[in-house]
């Protein structure tokens, strides 16, 4: 049986953090997250004081250092460790490492948080496989809440319409001429605003409704593909699974469970 493309090394959750980390991550990178408390962190030159419900990483590179605010507190601290070549395809993604950021309130990130930290002591090779599905799909949704930012002017119309698009194409010569600028540079000062091409955020908005769809309906995946518009089933598949990891059918029946 092949090795899994990523390692669990620990998950934990300590309900009163006191941690006092500064260090360099020679070999392993981290999730962190609280929901809690207060936090000072540093990594490199950027310092943040984070209060309330928070994720970021922790990853070799950068040192990186955070404790309590206040001399005596704490906060509500869960996190997981890992390494594998899987990382590499998330930092080529743009799912890794996750900058400081405040997760959307509609969520019980602990809740899913916790099955992680659970499912990271199982040892077994599909535990291992399938835990690493659900933590890409964790960062996905932090990606896309991170997309999700507000914008100004013509990126966040651009991205606006995107969204909007339900798999529809964009003539990106004629939104260029109307912006005064080249294609080349409309991609370029999209990526730069949200890290991704126009290309890439209209695919991850495709994928978006797509698990919307399969979570939420019964429409058969090749209707979904084809309302998406995608041609050719297959495809969608391929890309689908590209981004979170697993094929539209096992994501299906992962509701059941």
């Amino acid at each position: 049986m092949p090795r899994p493309w990523i390692t669990f090394i620990t998950g934990q959750y300590v309900p009163r953090c006191q941690h006092d980390i500064d260090k360099y991550f020679s070999d392993y990178q981290t999730l962190q997250y609280m929901d809690a408390g207060s936090v000072s962190l540093r990594i490199g030159e950027q310092s943040y004081v984070l209060k309330g419900r928070w994720f970021w990483s922790a990853y070799p590179g950068p040192r990186i250092a955070f404790h309590a605010v206040e001399k005596g507190g704490y906060w509500v601290h869960r996190y997981i460790a890992f390494r594998g070549p899987l990382v590499a395809r998330w930092q080529e993604d743009g799912l890794f490492p996750v900058p400081p950021q405040q997760p959307p309130q509609s969520e019980d990130w602990a809740t899913r948080f916790d099955k992680l930290i659970d499912r990271v002591a199982q040892p077994g090779y599909w535990d291992v496989v399938k835990t690493g599905h659900e933590v890409e799909s964790l960062l996905i949704d932090l990606a896309s809440a991170r997309a999700q930012k507000p914008l100004s002017g013509w990126v966040r119309t651009l991205a606006k319409n995107l969204s909007e698009s339900d798999g529809k194409g964009m003539d990106y010569e004629c939104v260029a001429r109307e912006l005064g600028m080249s294609v080349r540079s409309l991609r370029r000062n999209f990526k730069r605003k949200l890290g991704l091409s126009p290309h890439q955020f209209l695919i991850e908005q495709r994928i978006r409704l797509a698990r919307q769809k399969l979570l939420e309906t019964d429409v058969p995946i090749k209707q979904i593909a084809r309302e998406l518009g995608y041609s050719d089933v297959y495809y969608f598949g391929r890309q689908f699974k590209q981004l979170t990891g697993i094929s539209p059918a096992a994501f299906r029946r992962s509701r059941e469970g």
